[in-house]
């Protein structure tokens, strides 16, 4: 017997865990640099109000620590889009799966041999949902709507839970099953291809977040590892005797550097959660592009300041 259990996709109280236990890392992680690195007060000004914002600076201590809340992020955000794709299977699949539902129960066919039928065509993850759903029901154990809304509540698809009122409906109806069903095709048919459209054309946004990114911490790297450096060398004071003296002022490149870091994870977790919310329809899901982000704006920051610092630059 085909069996599929939507509590193996990670079950709702496991993703709730997980997301727990991710905040609390997160949190302790960024608590942790405040404890054992060395603490400057920078003042920030929003209109009258002045805010004194103690930052931790070590260009090393910044990178590791970016690094850990993107390695902290990753299993959440493996866990979020491997949902995801199984939702996102489910409903491109739907369409498909309504079309055989409609052909065989409009021309006579039981339920079971629709279900072998499905099992003949072969189809995707949805195809054994619904095979093992109508052998639940002709064993008596419980209704296919039943199932399909139980399969919804773990996988948090509401297109699964639309199906199953939508397929209980159908079968109840009688005479009007072929018109129910046919509606519901072309419903679930015009979902698909709004769902596609609109997923082809935020794509190069997606591309666009990126090359932002790498051109916030180039540029940066660039003004602060070269540029401040430079100019505070023929930066000029004038003593109480009216000599002219030149002053080099004492640059902290290792602040500048952790605030470029700090600056950049938490526009990456924005940019992430909004590429989830747009792109995949939830935020959560953005958060593997948040990772991939923090690590490739951190690295690129510790390389130029190496780079800068071993005067190859």
């Amino acid at each position: 017997m085909l069996r599929f259990n939507p509590g193996s996709a990670v079950s709702m109280q496991r993703r709730t865990e997980l997301q727990l236990v991710t905040m609390v890392a997160v949190a302790i992680t960024i608590t942790t640099p405040y404890m054992i690195l060395p603490r400057t007060t920078v003042q920030v000004s929003i209109g009258r109000l002045v805010l004194n914002i103690p930052i931790p600076y070590s260009i090393l201590g910044a990178t590791l620590t970016a690094i850990a809340i993107a390695l902290e992020l990753l299993p959440l955000a493996i866990t979020e889009y491997r949902l995801w794709r199984i939702n996102n299977e489910i409903l491109m699949e739907t369409p498909t799966i309504i079309r055989i539902l409609r052909d065989g129960l409009s021309s006579g066919q039981s339920l079971s041999n629709v279900a072998e039928m499905l099992a003949r065509v072969g189809g995707g993850r949805l195809s054994r949902m619904l095979i093992e759903s109508i052998m639940k029901e002709s064993m008596g154990i419980t209704t296919i709507k039943e199932d399909l809304t139980r399969a919804s509540r773990e996988l948090g698809n509401d297109y699964l839970a639309m199906l199953a009122m939508i397929l209980d409906t159908a079968i109840r109806s009688g005479a009007r099953l072929q018109e129910t069903l046919d509606m519901a095709y072309k419903s679930f048919e015009d979902t698909v291809s709004y769902y596609l459209d609109r997923t082809n054309q935020v794509k190069p946004y997606l591309a666009l977040i990126y090359v932002v990114m790498v051109i916030y911490v180039v540029l940066a790297g660039v003004i602060i590892y070269l540029m401040v450096p430079s100019i505070s060398k023929i930066s000029l004071s004038t003593s109480v005797s009216g000599i002219t003296t030149l002053v080099i002022p004492t640059i902290n490149v290792q602040l500048f550097s952790s605030v470029i870091v700090i600056g950049g994870v938490i526009q990456s977790v924005i940019a992430g959660l909004i590429i989830g919310r747009i792109v995949y329809g939830k935020p959560t899901v953005g958060l593997m592009h948040a990772s991939i982000l923090i690590m490739i704006i951190t690295l690129i920051n510790y390389v130029m300041y190496v780079m800068t610092y071993l005067h190859i630059i």
